[in-house]
């Protein structure tokens, strides 16, 4: 009989049956034995040294997040430690003519142009170029510009061809540039590029061109822009990929710097609660967030942006009968990715087609059958995971970070510290309008000098970008020699900024020297003229004067025809624009002292075990304030929109692409339809479909993505590894919210508890009128004033950041003329918390006991 062997070390042992027991066989029964332990005591110590190095020691894995979409495999869920995210500025030497939204100061060479809205790369709408010969070389160009000799630059632009026989491309009018990338391609936008350095200064054109063999050939142009770049960022355009400079070199208007960057992990499932889909076809029914009942008429659709091209995905759904069917097509539906019909549970997987960056998915029935299909599950991969509700971890800043637009230094840096997070201000950035206190520092033929002062100090006289309206870059002047300059004048504190305003701009004449309501006036958006002449007229003392809106903005309400009301005009606050994307002046500049300040921020983010879908980007907006509006929909009942354009409900600040979030009361709300893209001229929206009384009476935040884009930079950081890593990270994150939350505490007591501030009177108005501002946003007042002047638009005083109301708002009050305390007169708060008269007041007594508003949130 064999001799045995013991069951888990596998141990010889003695076969006591066999007559060779007698022999003991050192070898076999202690040697092997013992190295069997001594291996089993290796295996059990290495065990025992992994756990000890899991428990007591801490490991990271160092990763950097890329701008764009891309696949992070993490081996441990955890969160995500920033360490690295710096500024970076971008400016746009075209400033916002090559948008595409509008022709404007654009021309064609042999070509007629036209603003097309439904093939654009970004924003409204994009230039439309056609032949108008049948031979030759037809463009639309941009004039008048000067390249700096010794200086490098890269000139861009997205386009798509429509019927041109041959490739189109950028270039400079003078030559010498080299062209890096063209395209022909009629399927997507694509973007196109060339650089140059010219060695002596020389003025130029930048033109988007094709060569035409027969008449009516054409293509569209978007997103043109040109930049100036460093030396070392030239030399590498050669080795870099298409798609990695399109991403580093991204369109923007005018002076840009990485706005509210964010990153987002999008979780194992891919697709959102059935409420939040972004379409219907007929009228599918929800039955809840993870049920729908549909037919081959009754269709629920969602477009799932962002996806990566290439990468593998599986679809799956259960499907209550044989019916049931699920397809997965590119974007727009012009190819079908993945179809499949039947019962129970359902999967498809499909790889995105190279170039696409979103798909759509379809649920629905097959014939007339009505189905119900559950449980949709979107994940990376060739496998179906079970199903779990969509998880998204963000990491969302609300800041602005510069830098040096060539060169890149002195860029401004985030870092944390307590679970807040902080950056290093470096550069300040000031919107030059009427609410400056302007001078005339000097009046030249064909321009004036503007200037302001006590602006925070600069670091030079020079450091300096200047936008005007247009997007357009003023230069760098100290001489002042001519219009559209700009410097830093005061060469000892370096606080004080003068511009040079050009006659056809302002409308001052060389023979009349304009007042500072006269400069504030302009800076508000206004030009002066003759009265009864037309726009373009000058006013040079004779006749009378009179005002119109500048071209590049509006007011709320805009104003028809020409504007006498210079008190009116120079003291009413901020522009309210339209959609068009055009802002004032506005200034960039280095400070001499760089500062800490907080930045506001939301959320953690953190990876899932495996393989996690994650989107760097900016352009996010955390919890705007939205204004509603209800329509009344047969089929529905009441919808709620928010940022609908085609209703007069208040839009969002700003144009968006993308609705993240909706947020009721402050709380989450899933039920909202989030659309993407560019859905009315205010961008996408969010709807909610049979809404109630209760929901109509609620207060609505939302978190989206803008429309105006800005560079794009990584984000370093760290993840935990191991256990013990993640330990010391969780204790952490608990010690840090409690501590926020002890602040937060802290906060609530002093709003439970306000004081009552005191304004600063002007214009001679004595007295002690007060204000305060309670938990809820109601803002009372008490006291009165007494003895100051009397003139419509007298500046009573201004409320503090905080205390304002939303728009502006005209309130009566009691006041005296000293022998009856019963008259009223009229003030109006506006939004920027300029507290002025509206009509001839009664200045022996005004009492404000009793006025009261909301403030904006």
């Amino acid at each position: 009989m064999a001799s045995e062997k013991t069951p888990n070390l596998g141990l010889n042992q003695i076969d006591r049956t066999s007559p060779k027991t007698t022999y003991f066989d050192l070898e076999k029964y202690l040697d092997q034995n013992w190295r069997a332990v001594d291996d089993f005591a290796g295996d059990v110590n290495d065990g025992v040294n992994e756990i000890k190095k899991r428990l007591d020691t801490t490991e990271r894995k160092a990763v950097t997040l890329e701008p764009g979409v891309q696949i992070i495999h993490a081996e441990k869920a955890s969160p995500f430690s920033l360490t690295g995210l710096k500024g970076r500025t971008l400016v746009n030497l075209l400033g916002r003519a090559g948008s595409g939204d509008q022709i404007g100061s654009l021309l064609g060479w042999e070509a007629d142009l036209a603003v097309d809205t439904s093939n654009k790369a970004q924003g409204m709408g994009s230039i439309k170029v056609t032949a108008k010969n049948a031979t030759g070389v037809y463009n639309v160009y941009s004039s008048g510009l000067k390249l700096t000799g010794g200086r490098y630059y890269i000139a861009l632009a997205d386009v798509k061809n429509i019927n041109a026989s041959n490739n189109i491309y950028v270039n400079f009018s003078t030559g010498s540039n080299k062209a890096l990338r063209q395209s022909i391609d009629k399927s997507q936008f694509v973007t196109i590029y060339t650089k140059c350095a010219p060695a002596n200064d020389t003025a130029i054109n930048l033109e988007v061109s094709a060569i035409s063999t027969a008449t009516g050939q054409a293509f569209y142009a978007d997103a043109i822009r040109l930049y100036e770049v460093s030396a070392s960022e030239y030399a590498a355009l050669d080795s870099m990929t298409a798609g990695q400079v399109a991403t580093k070199y991204p369109y923007v208007d005018s002076v840009m710097p990485v706005r509210n960057p964010y990153v987002i992990r999008y979780g194992e499932n891919l697709l959102p609660t059935l409420y939040e889909w972004s379409a219907k076809q007929g009228s599918p029914v929800i039955s809840d967030m993870r049920s729908v009942v549909v037919t081959s008429d009754n269709k629920l659709i969602h477009n799932v942006s962002p996806v990566v091209p290439g990468k593998t995905y599986t679809l799956s759904v259960e499907s209550s009968d044989a019916n049931g069917r699920i397809t997965v097509t590119n974007n727009p539906e012009s190819a079908i990715l993945a179809d499949k019909t039947g019962s129970g549970v359902l999967s498809v997987t499909f790889t995105v087609p190279t170039g696409e960056t979103s798909i759509n998915v379809r649920l629905l029935g097959a014939a007339t059958a009505v189905v119900t299909i559950s449980n949709p599950m979107l994940n990376i991969g060739s496998t179906a995971k079970p199903f779990k509700p969509r998880d998204i971890s963000i990491l969302a800043l609300q800041t602005d970070l510069y830098a040096d637009p060539v060169t890149g230094l002195n860029a401004e840096t985030v870092f944390e510290r307590d679970g807040q997070y902080f950056k290093s201000k470096k550069w300040n950035r000031v919107v030059l309008d009427g609410s400056f206190a302007w001078f005339l520092p000097g009046s030249y033929a064909g321009y004036k000098v503007v200037g302001t002062a006590g602006l925070p100090v600069t670091s030079a006289w020079d450091a300096l970008y200047v936008t005007k309206y247009d997007g357009k870059k003023l230069n760098k002047n100290s001489g002042m020699t001519s219009a559209d300059n700009a410097y830093f004048r005061n060469q000892a504190t370096k606080d004080a900024f003068d511009i040079s305003i050009s006659s056809a701009d302002s409308g001052w004449g060389d023979n009349y020297t304009p007042t500072a309501d006269d400069i504030k006036a302009y800076f508000n958006g206004w030009k002066m003229k003759i009265s009864g002449q037309a726009a373009s007229s000058t006013y040079d003392g004779t006749g009378t004067k009179a005002w119109v809106e500048q071209a590049y903005a509006r007011h709320t309400p805009s104003y028809v025809g020409e504007v006498k009301d210079l008190n009116r005009i120079s003291s009413e606050g901020p522009l309210a624009y339209t959609l068009n994307g055009l802002t004032p002046y506005q200034l960039v500049y280095q400070l001499a002292t760089s500062t800490v300040e907080p930045i506001a921020s939301e959320g953690q983010l953190t990876f899932n075990e495996g393989d996690n879908q994650v989107e760097v980007g900016t352009g996010i907006v955390l919890r705007e304030p939205a204004d509603v509006y209800t329509e009344t929909v047969t089929s529905y009942g009441n919808r709620m929109n928010i940022n609908n354009a085609s209703f007069s409900a208040r839009l969002l600040k700003n144009r968006t692409t993308q609705m993240l979030s909706v947020y009721k009361n402050g709380a989450l709300d899933m039920r909202w339809s989030k659309s993407n893209g560019w859905v009315t001229n205010a961008g996408a929206l969010a709807q909610l479909l049979y809404a109630s009384d209760e929901d109509r009476e609620s207060a609505y935040s939302v978190t989206y993505l803008m429309l105006d884009r800005s560079p794009l930079v990584p984000f370093t950081g760290t993840y935990a590894v191991n256990e013990k890593t993640i330990l010391v990270d969780l204790v952490e994150s608990v010690q840090q919210a409690n501590s926020r939350v002890s602040v937060l505490e802290n906060k609530k007591a002093d709003k439970d508890n306000p004081s009552w501030l005191m304004p600063t009177l002007l214009n001679g108005w004595a007295g002690e009128v007060q204000y305060l501002r309670l938990s809820e946003g109601l803002v009372l007042f008490r006291g009165g004033i007494r003895d100051g002047a009397t003139l419509p638009g007298t500046h009573l005083f201004t409320l503090s950041a905080g205390y304002r109301p939303k728009k502006d708002m005209e309130i009566r009050v009691r006041t005296s003329d000293g022998s009856n305390d019963a008259l009223n007169s009229t003030i109006i708060i506006k939004a920027s918390g300029v507290v002025v008269t509206q009509n001839a007041w009664f200045n022996r007594g005004a009492w404000f006991d009793g006025i009261s508003f909301l403030a904006e949130q």
